[in-house]
């Protein structure tokens, strides 16, 4: 793999962290919310609202797979 190769797996990995963390700030402020509104996390949950986090949070993990797969792929 060349340089310039490498180069687009760590930027494709910066994205994909990028993405992580907003949805670590997410969470953190659902807990915070949790905490004094137990309702909302309720709704949230029920209404299937927590889908959009599941598929970032899945897109994520399919995104480092296939990083990790260009980087070495006969692991």
């Amino acid at each position: 793999m060349t340089n310039e190769e490498l180069f687009e797996q760590a930027e494709e990995l910066t994205r994909v962290w990028e993405s992580l963390k907003v949805s670590i700030d997410f969470l953190d402020a659902m807990n915070a919310i949790i905490k004094k509104d137990v309702c909302w996390a309720n709704y949230f949950f029920d209404s299937h609202q927590s889908s959009n986090l599941e598929n970032n949070l899945a897109n994520i993990a399919d995104t480092m797979l296939k990083v990790s797969n260009a980087i070495c792929p006969k692991e």
